[in-house]
């Protein structure tokens, strides 16, 4: 499975509040390599300085994009849809016309990461409750059973914490149709689901469907990665639970568990 690109390129220093870029004047060299471990891992050295290592950082697919930018001569824009980071690049071979073959070869390295249906967390809609349409006797009933959720999911965290845990082994089989064939856990789960899916029947297919099984996985993947605490904010839970917990599986759990106490 390992792959590599090496692209002799610079890089410009890009200020998050201006939105401007300034040119480092240096020869420098980017890597991006696919390891056995199924890793993406960007490099960039700066040569004119004995080659330091100036940018490290793992990479997911899905969530990375590399790019021409549109009208600039040569130059080339690393761009994450999990976080607000930029990186612009700019092509030092002394071949231009190698430069969309380099841009390429990086793409394909990065779709070479085993993510077939990349989960995009930035684009899921808000969450919308709708607790003022509810009487309280009916909203006291749904609060009681997503407690009774919340203390299965602390339930599972506690039987099958430890090395190498993965959602899937959290939401087992067993544990999801427990779950989808309860109507009142369905109604508890209701107002979290798109508007087109509060159906039982629907509700019960999407979570016992290979899809479902796979976005597990690619979320997993992406919470034992670098960026976890990246995925962690995206989905609006708070990334501080990983000062005391360094597994992003399990911290992410936690993060769940933490913010429902509090909502009660």
């Amino acid at each position: 499975m390992f792959q590599e690109v090496t692209i002799p390129c610079g890089k410009y220093d890009f200020n998050p509040e201006t939105k401007k870029v300034a040119i480092v004047k240096a020869k420098g060299l980017l890597t991006l390599c696919l390891n056995e471990e199924n890793e993406l891992q960007l490099k960039w050295y700066n040569l004119d300085q004995d080659s330091k290592l100036e940018i490290e950082r793992f990479l997911i697919k899905g969530f990375t994009f590399f790019e021409k930018v549109k009208g600039q001569n040569r130059v080339y824009l690393l761009r994450f849809t999990d976080d607000d980071q930029k990186y612009f690049f700019w092509m030092q071979s002394e071949d231009s016309s190698l430069d969309e073959n380099y841009c390429k070869q990086f793409n394909n390295v990065i779709n070479a990461q085993v993510l077939d249906d990349p989960i995009e967390i930035e684009q899921q809609p808000p969450v919308q409750t709708q607790t003022q349409l509810h009487s309280q006797p009916v909203q006291q009933q749904m609060d009681q059973q997503q407690q009774q959720l919340l203390q299965l999911l602390q339930q599972q965290l506690a039987q099958k914490v430890g090395p190498g845990l993965s959602l899937t082994d959290l939401l087992s089989s067993e544990f999801l149709t427990q779950i989808s064939n309860d109507q009142e856990y369905f109604d508890a789960l209701k107002e979290y689901l798109p508007s087109d899916q509060q159906n039982l029947e629907q509700f019960r297919q999407n979570l016992l469907s290979p899809q479902f099984k796979q976005a597990l996985d690619q979320l997993t993947h992406a919470l034992k990665g670098r960026e976890r605490s990246s995925v962690i904010q995206q989905l609006d839970l708070d990334y501080r639970v990983l000062e005391q917990e360094f597994d992003g599986v399990i911290a992410f759990v936690k993060a769940i568990i933490r913010k429902a106490q509090n909502k009660n």
